[in-house]
């Protein structure tokens, strides 16, 4: 029954211990977008300080890569050279919000008080950015995929084949080299002129559980496949399962980024961070537990008939938003159709 109206105490009536209530207010870690969050400022001065209002734009310059071949005609006198040039990137935020409303009444009746029905209120909004959150970083991920990739050894990317449909996936094949499937992944990334770098590998529960076997495969097993895994994170994203079996991949998806090259900008307007209360609106924050971000909370009160909502006829209605702006990013690259967000699978 909704509004708590099960608790109301018309009969005997018990609390389940936290314990025991646990697994029904339970919700997916949003592991995906935390390690988004990790690298959250990405720009001088930050984001914080030069968007001042939701309509606000903002833009970030950044210095773009001139390749040249080398000259092999000498010096001369009077050479003559190119300039380089610089790109822009245009943050795009969006406003995600949870709504809730409790009245004045609605726990005189109840063996829940007022503070633990918000609270649980509360809790819900902090499951349902959790797992909402995730899913939207897992499809940022999945649908910024690179459809550039230039390797072609022990595998082969599949990119502009019209039948079937091109998936930007680089495919290596299980029964040959699916036990050396993050060698050749970090041989691609080395390729793609990302040598050097720690990767984290974002990937789906097939990939993720075949990769957790083969790094616990150390040197007193019959088979040691833990050296190709110095310098990789792994990264369970549930949501791509879906993802990969839609493209085709049953047996194994995973994206590799290198690190610092993903990251999310929140914000919230500032007199949410101010705490300005008029006579009808009280502007507020709350620190998710999750995410540890600031988000905006906007309550406002009316004159309400609550009974079907299990107050009473003279109450008073609060109603509560909780949200935040969100600017999901990925390093920009001059290339066209080229991230740095290479997808692969096992076929």
């Amino acid at each position: 029954m909704p509004n708590y109206a099960s608790a109301n105490l018309v009969k005997a009536q018990t609390i389940l211990t936290q314990r025991f209530n646990a697994d029904e207010l339970r919700y997916r870690q949003p592991v995906t977008f935390l390690e988004f969050r990790r690298q959250t400022e990405i720009m001088v001065p930050s984001h914080n300080l030069v968007r001042t209002r939701e309509d606000r734009a903002v833009e970030s310059n950044y210095m773009r890569r001139s390749a040249r071949n080398l000259g092999t005609g000498g010096r001369t006198h009077n050479h003559t050279g190119t300039k380089g040039d610089s790109g822009v990137l245009t943050h795009t935020w969006v406003t995600r919000d949870d709504k809730f409303f409790y009245s004045l009444k609605q726990a005189d009746n109840s063996v829940f008080t007022m503070n633990q029905q918000i609270a649980n209120e509360l809790g819900n909004v902090v499951a349902n950015f959790a797992e909402g959150l995730e899913t939207e970083a897992a499809s940022f991920l999945f649908n910024n995929r690179s459809s550039v990739n230039d390797y072609s050894r022990e595998g082969t990317f599949n990119e502009g084949a019209p039948t079937p449909p091109p998936t930007d996936v680089f495919e290596i094949n299980e029964a040959a080299n699916g036990d050396r499937a993050i060698q050749i992944t970090k041989s691609a990334m080395d390729f793609m002129r990302y040598q050097g770098r720690v990767f984290t590998i974002f990937a789906d529960s097939v990939a993720f559980n075949k990769f957790e076997k083969q790094a616990n495969q150390g040197t007193g097993n019959s088979e040691n496949l833990s050296f190709q895994y110095s310098n990789v994170n792994f990264i369970k994203s549930i949501d791509f399962d879906a993802d990969a079996v839609a493209l085709g991949y049953t047996n194994g998806f995973w994206i590799a980024v290198p690190e610092g090259s993903i990251s999310v900008l929140d914000w919230i307007p500032v007199q949410n961070r101010q705490g300005v209360e008029t006579k009808e609106n009280i502007y507020g924050t709350f620190i998710n537990p999750v995410d540890s971000l600031s988000y905006a909370t906007h309550e406002y009160q009316e004159r309400s008939d609550e009974t079907a909502n299990n107050g009473f006829a003279q109450d008073v209605k609060t109603e509560v938003e909780v949200s935040v702006d969100l600017s999901f990013e990925h390093t920009p690259l001059s290339t066209a159709n080229e991230t740095s967000l290479l997808a692969f699978g096992l076929v």
